[in-house]
């Protein structure tokens, strides 16, 4: 059986034909470009770090690294030695935080970056919530900061333990678990509180229940 014949123009499977396709082509020409230039610009930034030409950065070798972002930024920090070594546990991928690799000290560079387009947004909080002006929030400090959150309605018991237990990760100045919320974990505690749960404190009180239920005469217990 003969095949139809299509009268009209006949498309090209090759994506760059045309002159869409020219497009496409220039712009994935331009984007190898891009890539090509900062893979050169990680390299030259990690070969002027690596003074002692080990291929890897040691602690004060990678400070240099962020202490260069912070000029280019234009802002104030203080490259401190928790957090160079804050970023460096980030930015890991060996277990072994003791030295970066290039590509580690490229992902370092990534997370110090977004702390620092976020500094601004950092510095008010703490400014408006750290009354002691310790650099961290402690359970009450961070009780007013969520009450903003919320619109001006105080969070409850059951709330407040809830954001603690997830963002309470440490920080530059905060260990995990020590109950107070630093500068990096305050980052958290803005992006965790949308996913709050609503039946947070129905939990807490079923949690509560259980509690009494093994405490000999209790209700629940007898």
């Amino acid at each position: 059986m003969p095949k139809p014949v299509s009268h009209g123009r006949k498309k090209s499977k090759n994506p760059f034909a045309g002159a869409t396709g020219l497009k496409r082509a220039i712009s994935l020409s331009q984007r190898q470009k891009d890539m090509k230039q900062q893979r050169k610009r990680v390299e030259e930034i990690f070969a002027d770090a690596d003074t002692s030409y080990t291929g890897s950065l040691n602690r004060e070798e990678f400070a240099t690294v962020l202490e260069k972002m912070v000029e280019e930024a234009g802002v104030e920090e203080p490259v401190t030695p928790t957090a160079v070594e804050w970023v460096m546990q980030r930015a890991d991928s060996t277990g072994d935080s003791s030295t970066l690799s290039m590509e580690e000290m490229e992902k370092g560079m990534g997370v110090w970056a977004s702390y620092l387009g976020r500094k601004e947004f950092i510095d008010d909080i703490m400014q408006r919530f750290d009354l002691d002006g310790d650099g961290k929030l402690s359970r009450e400090e961070l009780k007013s900061y969520v009450c903003e959150l919320k619109g001006g309605e105080a969070p409850t018991a059951a709330e407040l333990d809830w954001i603690i237990q997830r963002c309470d990760k440490g920080g530059f100045n905060t260990v995990a678990g020590d109950g107070f919320i630093g500068r990096i974990e305050l980052l958290d505690v803005a992006d965790e509180w949308c996913y709050l749960p609503r039946d947070v404190d129905s939990d807490e009180k079923l949690l509560d229940e259980d509690d009494a239920s093994a405490v000999p005469g209790s209700a629940r217990g007898k």
